[in-house]
């Protein structure tokens, strides 16, 4: 993607520094991305409804994932993060609604929270589990090699990149 098709730049500030889950926000902001240049160039009627199924698919596989980290780890707001992912799901399905059965625009209504959710999320809550995590000494080793395959596994079942590549 070219520099100037680039609607959301992942920045080194935005890790938290967990190969596996940063790796898997880099994609979310990669489908942000590719509903951007869509947009732009006016194919968002053709783009939007796969986008909108490929980052829901993704964005509950990811969660799931990043949810089960913290359950093992025994994260102590562990309830209050969950809820935040509740509300970007919920948002997501709003924002589809209005697309599927009121036939409106949702571009720049979905572009502006997607963008703004996400860097507020990983800057805030996630890099809050994160450090939690790592002062207590949580060895995520094992993990990541578990949430990789488990990853692949969800991925294949639920065929979001095949989705996203025909949006």
């Amino acid at each position: 993607m070219e520099n100037e098709e680039v609607f959301f730049k992942w920045k080194p500030e935005y890790s938290v520094n967990i190969k596996t889950i940063d790796a898997q926000h880099q994609e979310l902001v990669n489908i942000l991305n590719r509903l951007f240049v869509a947009v732009s160039m006016r194919e968002g009627d053709k783009a939007i409804a796969g986008i909108l199924d490929a980052l829901t698919s993704y964005t509950q596989t990811h969660f799931a994932l990043e949810e089960r980290l913290m359950r093992e780890a025994k994260y102590k707001d562990l309830e209050p993060h969950m809820a935040e992912h509740r509300k970007l799901l919920e948002e997501l399905d709003r924002l589809a609604k209005k697309f599927m059965l009121e036939e409106k625009p949702i571009y720049f209504e979905m572009l502006g929270f997607l963008k703004s959710w996400l860097k507020g999320h990983i800057l805030g809550v996630d890099t809050k589990y994160s450090a939690a995590l790592q002062e207590a000494g949580f060895v995520f080793d094992t993990w990541e090699r578990e949430a990789t395959a488990e990853f692949a596994a969800m991925s294949n079942s639920k065929k979001w990149w095949e989705l996203w590549k025909a949006a």
